[in-house]
């Protein structure tokens, strides 16, 4: 495995989880950057890759810069609009891998959530309901993976079913997807699909451990960016293609 010249767009606590695992991977992290001390065109520019772990207002600014050197972009950041026309024009000169969650188990999880909306036909009569629990100094709700997972499964569905973060109108339609959100100490990441009926209840859980999980992810993704075609590529459609490549790397 090659070496990465690392540029770290945000030095929370996610980026100094990164920095760590990426240096035991025999990757150099040649710049911070933080609200004090912001990125520049001409720091990165000795970088192969970024990785964004800052704030939502800063994304737009991180992407801009890192579209005018010419590096690819991790970015993990949430809670800014996915949607946003700015990224699109970014991913025409660089590739940018876009995760909400990095976690091998999420993207295990998202998967099985696309296959539990496929089987939870309407007959079935099935509310379905989304809860994500985070440590009390997370700044967004709902999370980004919570969304994902709602978004997921409103796409794998037999029917059209709308996505209610709370606090929304009560009772919810029943063919809805709710999200419910809860800060809480330092819980690392807690989410939860409900499929709820009179028979009975469906529940499919991930709880991380630590932050580790998510950095270790991120830092597989900027391995696999590097050479990819510009582009916009969501971790969750590549989370097993940036698996299978690290693991084809080590042996």
């Amino acid at each position: 495995m090659n070496s990465l010249r690392i540029a770290l767009l945000g030095y929370g606590r996610m980026g100094k989880t990164i920095e760590e695992l990426a240096q035991r991977r025999g990757h150099a992290i040649i710049l911070r950057a933080t609200r004090h001390s912001p990125a520049t065109a001409a720091a990165l520019s000795g970088a192969d890759v970024a990785m964004d772990f800052s704030c939502a207002e800063a994304v737009a600014h991180h992407g801009a810069l890192c579209s005018e050197v010419g590096i690819p972009l991790v970015i993990g950041t949430t809670g800014w609009n996915l949607d946003d026309a700015f990224i699109r024009s970014v991913a025409e000169r660089i590739p940018v891998v876009i995760g909400a969650n990095f976690s091998v188990g999420i993207a295990i999880v998202s998967r099985l959530a696309a296959e539990l909306a496929q089987m939870l036909h309407p007959p079935l009569e099935y509310q379905i309901h989304v809860h994500e629990m985070h440590h009390r100094a997370k700044q967004d709700a709902p999370s980004g993976t919570a969304l994902l997972l709602a978004r997921t499964i409103a796409e794998h569905s037999a029917i059209e079913r709308p996505i209610l973060p709370a606090p929304h109108k009560l009772p919810p339609p029943s063919e809805a997807i709710t999200i419910s959100s809860a800060r809480v100490g330092l819980v690392a990441g807690t989410h939860t699909i409900v499929a709820d009926s009179e028979a009975d209840t469906i529940e499919l859980t991930h709880r991380a451990k630590s932050r580790h999980g998510f950095a270790l992810g991120a830092i597989l993704a900027a391995e696999w960016i590097r050479g990819k075609q510009p582009g916009i590529y969501h971790f969750p459609a590549i989370a097993f293609d940036v698996f299978a490549a690290a693991w084809h790397q080590r042996t």
